[in-house]
């Protein structure tokens, strides 16, 4: 079998959103479509991270290079509709931390080979 190398690579990953419910949480999961991005630039920086805000806005920017949404029905408003994964819903989405944190962890474990994988080769 061969890689096939695609720059960009598109792939389906399980988003796992911890939301705080009543002293514990409650685990919903979503499928994020995602694509894969370099490692230089993605890890990349040079912005102004001076401030907590400037930190999350820089989080945000990155995760949308790469988080490109949910399949339909994953995400719901509060009347029950879904929501499309529009560039604006993805930020909106993503400006929420339990999502955000969910998305970073769900990205890296996807472009992270599993130890028992790295000790068969």
């Amino acid at each position: 079998m061969s890689f096939l190398f695609v720059e960009n690579h598109p792939f389906e990953w399980p988003v796992k959103i911890c939301v705080p419910t009543g002293g514990s949480f409650k685990e919903i999961v979503i499928t994020g479509i995602f694509e894969a991005m370099d490692d230089a630039d993605f890890y990349g920086t040079g912005d102004d991270l001076s401030s907590r805000g400037a930190m999350i806005e820089f989080e945000i920017t990155r995760l949308m290079q790469v988080f490109k949404g949910w399949k339909t029905g994953d995400v719901l408003d509060k009347a029950q509709q879904p929501i499309e994964p529009t560039p604006e819903a993805i930020r909106r989405f993503l400006g929420n931390r339990p999502a955000r944190l969910a998305v970073t962890d769900a990205y890296t474990e996807a472009m992270t080979p599993s130890k028992g994988y790295r000790a068969k080769n």
